[in-house]
């Protein structure tokens, strides 16, 4: 368990100056308390008891599949004397907790303990379904995946691959050969919650879904920074929540007034398919407008720089750009994806002083659309 003193250091050397020079001070009467308890005992949610890991300050509580959980209660047990922010029986939105926990902090005397909370509904998703070398595009919302295959595959004798939540247990088994002439249903179980998919599988050409690279919500790779642009983030809250974007979260990037025209944010580690995907769509929200440049990095070929304008009547609000590989760009595999907030447009601006840029819902968007 890892407790925080609340007094900065110079305090603490201030308080040992008194109990020095004043034996009758709060100091000398032991105002400077160690060892109070700030562990939350239990942590209930709709009466479901959350499960408290005290070594790493966490809490996970599970409830009821299609459990709404962007406003609810909490019940908690601290030691007396002690306080929790946010209060118990507070009214908390938890709908994005997965990806960034809610804080919760317990006070007593001179220490703290903070608690990073999950409370989400139980779900389990088939987050891949392949036959061969066709996709298949999968609905969440909806349940159903649908897949092409060649014209003339048998399909009464199809063995698809499948990737699912880890810890459920699937119904047909991944890699049973099965008959596709007519729907299929496929049964999650998960901590004794079953969830269902219908799958169609059709002959046709191939259709290629589309990719999310990035969403900030449940597709949160890290942006890590690229040349002198600081304090980059990969889950930063919204600033502008409306029609054109209204996720809770994007990613964030500070951009000085002298840094290099290349400085920005990047994602590596990708596995893309240029012959599939050339186009990638950004939400893009800054305080200046000018070019945002994408550099597209990879196997193949040489950096493909891409550049689309910011317009000046969407300063401030949300804009979806969208960047296109040229033709003949050679590239076999894209590996990295970079994004620059401003190019030159601001260099020998003396009244710009920098700004933030912020950008969301990065897709990449099939050749063929």
């Amino acid at each position: 368990m890892r407790y925080n003193v609340l007094l900065k250091l110079t305090a603490f050397l201030f308080a040992g100056v008194l109990l020095n020079s004043c034996e009758e001070s709060e100091w000398g009467n032991g105002g400077l308390e160690l060892d109070t308890d700030v562990q939350i005992k239990s942590f209930t949610v709709d009466g479901v008891e959350g499960e408290i890991n005290q070594d790493e300050n966490s809490i996970s509580v599970y409830l009821p599949k299609d459990t709404e959980v962007n406003a609810l209660s909490p019940q908690v047990e601290i030691a007396e004397g002690a306080t929790i922010t946010p209060s118990a029986g507070e009214t908390t939105d938890f709908s994005s907790s997965e990806q960034s926990p809610v804080v919760f902090r317990v006070e007593n005397g001179n220490l703290f303990s903070e608690y990073n909370v999950t409370v989400q509904s139980i779900n389990a998703k088939i987050t891949s379904f392949t036959i061969g070398e066709r996709q298949g595009v999968i609905d969440h919302e909806a349940r159903t995946i649908n897949l092409t295959v060649p014209f003339g595959t048998d399909l009464t004798q199809l063995e698809p691959d499948l990737e699912y939540t880890d810890g459920a247990v699937i119904s047909p088994a991944a890699g049973e050969s099965l008959d596709f002439s007519s729907t299929v249903i496929y049964t999650l179980t998960f901590m004794e919650e079953t969830f269902e998919y219908s799958v169609t599988v059709e002959e046709g050409e191939e259709v290629i879904p589309d990719l999310v690279i990035y969403n900030g919500e449940d597709v949160v790779p890290s942006w890590w920074t690229v040349g002198s642009a600081g304090d980059i983030a990969s889950k930063f809250e919204n600033p502008q929540v409306d029609g054109i974007n209204a996720t809770s979260y994007c990613a964030s990037i500070w951009r000085n007034p002298q840094d290099d025209p290349w400085t920005g944010g990047g994602l590596g580690g990708l596995d893309v398919d240029p012959s599939k995907y050339v186009r990638f769509s950004l939400m893009v929200l800054k305080e200046v407008a000018g070019d945002v440049q994408m550099e597209i990095q990879g196997e193949g070929a040489g950096n493909q720089y891409l550049k689309v304008n910011y317009t000046a009547e969407n300063v401030g609000k949300w804009q979806q750009l969208e960047f296109t590989l040229p033709e003949g760009h050679g590239l076999t595999k894209i590996t990295t994806i970079l994004v620059a907030p401003q190019i030159d447009d601001t260099k020998n601006d003396p009244d710009f002083f920098g700004h933030r840029m912020y950008w969301d819902q990065l897709v990449a968007l099939p050749a063929g659309e």
